[in-house]
Formats: structure tokens, C-alpha cells, sequence
């Protein structure tokens, strides 16, 4: 055994209590400012411990229950009507969209296999037209009767009952079908194959009657005479309308309607430059076109001239401006009903860009225009919608 120097003894003897007592502070941790559980007590503390908290007590903790049997036990019937109603909703997403795709590929295919236009073939549309074509006499061949998703309205129960009187055949068809033969005009979804009208070539208007209008035409079988029977007003004697080179169908449509509405006995239209007489005229007349006596002039120059030596007066609207050149011809609209008393009345209308051609308005017996009300007018609003001043002049001529 070693024998230590007694100063050798007292430095180590030094070391070890030093030692101990740097582990005791050390053990102790940071003392608080304020007083807490720990305060006085000799165990080793951290210093989360030191701080205050208050914990709070969970639901499961406070029923004495495990936490996933807690939220079973309380929300199982909630996850269940959602996984329902989820299930459901997924179904009728399917199901729509099953029936959206088999719609659409049987469209597809009945379009391929089944719809060829005939171009001699007019395709009338629209519930209107359609009802007039089948109720007037002026068509007699039909085709098919092409319907989709019809409604259950009186016209539409009138156009059924009408074809199947007629014996027409009556098919369901698809809109993309009617879209094409309408060249997506608003067909209603009502659609009727027919011959084109079969419109006489006028000569020249004959003597004046107040019971009935003679009219020379033209055909293959040559020159005879027209006994036109009038269903309108026997008091005075028959307006016609002349339409000169009005290429616009909507406008024609609108003109035809208005005549048909005021009482006007006919129409005759230059056989140049003037909108034929189509399925979106008939549109735009809403199937006045079908009723109205409508022919051609193919010599319009000789038909004013012979028309005017047979006692009709020819009545031409021009522009205000225009007047003036035609003043010992010129009579005032409101005047239009006293001339149609004593003659009957081709009232002449022109195209809203060019007028009535001059050659036309030189073999007239009569002008006539329609002043503005508005003392400044812009030169840009200068004159009235073409089927807007006829419908004015022929309510001058048949209204006192």
C-alpha cells in the first residue's frame, strides 16, 4: 500500500469536495423567479417544469373510453349516410354520363346513315309556317314530318292532326338533323319537307273591279287571264305591292307579313335581284307566304306601263329628298286612303341602299314619302327599315 504525503492527502481531499459540491449545482437545474411545485425540494428538476401550465382535459379522458372507440362510437352514423350518399351520387354521375355518350354516338350515326338534303326540296320550319303550309292550299306535295321532343300546344297537336289527315309521314328526328336542314335556323323542332311554291308570271294587271282582280300571266300554255277573288275589304278597291330587287329575306319575310295583316290582295316581285321565295322567308312572314297570292314580273317595264293604261295607279316611295324631282307626281301619304277609292293601288318598294330604279319610279303615276318627325336628324338615321315604311303606307291606304 502507497503511503500519500499528507499535503498530497489535503489536495485531494480538496478535489473530491469540490467536485461534489459542482455536481449538486449543477443538478439542481435554473431556480425560478416565482414560487413553483419544486420550490424547496431537493430533486433534480428541468426547465419546462418551472413554467406554469394548464392542461385540458380531453373527451375520451373524461368518459374513460380509448380515443378511436370514442370517435366510433359517437360519428359512425355520420361516416355512414356520407359513404351513402357518396355511392349515389357516383351512380347518377355514371349512369348521366353513360346515357350523354350513347345519346351521342346513336346522333352520330343516324346522321351518317340516315339524313341526305334533297336540294329540290324545300325544307320548311317553324310551328307558324309549318301550321300555314299545311292549312293553305298553295302546296299539295309533301314529304316527311320531321318532329323532335314536340310539345303538347294546340298548334303542335293541329300540326300533327293536319299531317295525319294529309297522310304524311311523321318521324322523330334528331335537332342535329333539323339543325342541318334548317341551316340552323330556330326550327321549333318542327320540320316539313314540301315542293317549292309554284309562283305565276304576271303580264300586266288587268281592268279595275272592286269585286275581283284580273290578272294577265304568262305560261306555257300562253297568254290567259287571272280571276283573282278577293277575301278583303270590297269597299275599296285591291292595293297590290310591288317589291323591287329587295334582296334581303328577312326584309321580304316582314313585308309579306305586314301586307298579309293589313289587308293587302297581292304581291308581285321582280324576278331579278329579289330574295326567292325560301323556307326563311316563310320564316320571316311566319307563314304569311303560305296564304297571300304572290307572283313574278319578268318585264317589269311593260307591266307598269299596261297596268297604268288598264286605270291601276302606281305609287312609288321615294325618299323626302327625292321628291322634288317627281313634285308633279308627289301626293301626300295621307292622301294614299282618297286615291284608293277612286283606282285600285300598286304601291312600288324599293331596296333601303339603291331605291326603286329610275326607269321604274318614270312609268309611276304617283310618290309618295315619309317625312321625319324629328326636326335634327343625323344623316346616319336617315330613313326607316324598308318593311317598316311599307307597313306605314299600306296602313295610310287601307285605314281612313
Amino acid at each position: 500500500m502507497v503511503k500519500l504525503n499528507p499535503g498530497v492527502k489535503q489536495c485531494v481531499r480538496f478535489i473530491h469536495e469540490s467536485t461534489k459540491k459542482l455536481e449538486g449545482d449543477i443538478g439542481s437545474g435554473p431556480k425560478a423567479p416565482f414560487k413553483t411545485p419544486y420550490t424547496g425540494s431537493d430533486r433534480t428538476v428541468t426547465f419546462e417544469k418551472n413554467m406554469p401550465f394548464n392542461r385540458r382535459v380531453k373527451a375520451w379522458e373524461r368518459d374513460n373510453m380509448d380515443k378511436d372507440e370514442w370517435f366510433t362510437k359517437k360519428y359512425a352514423w355520420k361516416h355512414s349516410l356520407q359513404k351513402k350518399a357518396f355511392k349515389e351520387k357516383g351512380y347518377r354521375r355514371r349512369s348521366k354520363g353513360d346515357d350523354k355518350r350513347h345519346y351521342k354516338e346513336q346522333n352520330v350515326m343516324q346522321s351518317v346513315s340516315q339524313l341526305k338534303l334533297n336540294p329540290l326540296v324545300d325544307y320548311l320550319y317553324g310551328t307558324n309556317p309549318v301550321l300555314a303550309a299545311l292549312r293553305s292550299s298553295k302546296r299539295t306535295d309533301f314529304g316527311k314530318l320531321h318532329l323532335h321532343n314536340p310539345k303538347k300546344t294546340q298548334k303542335d297537336e293541329s300540326i300533327i292532326a293536319l299531317a295525319n289527315s294529309r297522310g304524311i309521314n311523321i318521324i322523330d328526328t334528331t335537332k342535329q338533323d333539323l339543325n342541318r336542314m334548317t341551316d340552323n335556323g330556330v326550327h321549333n323542332g318542327i320540320v316539313l319537307e314540301t315542293r317549292p311554291l309554284d309562283i305565276c308570271e304576271l303580264k300586266n294587271l288587268g281592268k279595275p273591279s272592286k269585286e275581283q282582280i284580273n290578272i294577265g300571266k304568262t305560261g306555257l300554255e300562253g297568254e290567259n287571264t287571272l280571276e283573282l277573288e278577293r277575301d278583303t275589304d270590297t269597299s275599296r278597291f285591291p292595293v297590290g305591292i310591288y317589291l323591287d330587287e329587295i334582296s334581303d329575306p328577312h326584309n321580304v319575310g316582314a313585308i309579306i307579313r305586314s301586307a298579309y295583316f293589313l289587308g293587302v290582295d297581292f304581291i308581285v316581285l321582280s324576278s331579278r335581284n329579289c330574295a326567292s321565295l325560301t323556307p326563311l322567308v316563310s320564316k320571316a312572314s311566319s307563314g304569311a307566304m303560305e296564304f297571300i297570292p304572290i307572283f313574278y314580273a319578268l318585264k317589269p317595264l311593260s307591266f307598269f306601263e299596261e297596268s297604268a293604261a288598264n286605270g291601276w295607279s302606281i305609287v312609288s316611295t321615294l325618299a323626302p329628298q327625292q321628291i322634288a324631282r317627281y313634285s308633279n307626281k308627289a301626293v301626300d301619304r295621307k292622301q294614299l286612303h282618297e286615291l284608293v277609292q277612286e283606282s285600285p293601288v300598286l304601291l312600288v318598294v324599293g331596296s333601303e341602299g339603291d331605291g326603286i330604279r329610275t326607269n321604274l319610279v318614270s312609268r309611276s303615276t304617283h310618290v309618295v314619302g315619309i317625312n321625319p318627325a324629328r326636326a335634327a336628324l343625323d344623316n346616319s338615321v336617315d330613313s326607316l327599315n324598308v318593311s317598316v315604311a311599307t307597313a306605314l303606307l299600306i296602313s295610310q291606304l287601307v285605314d281612313e
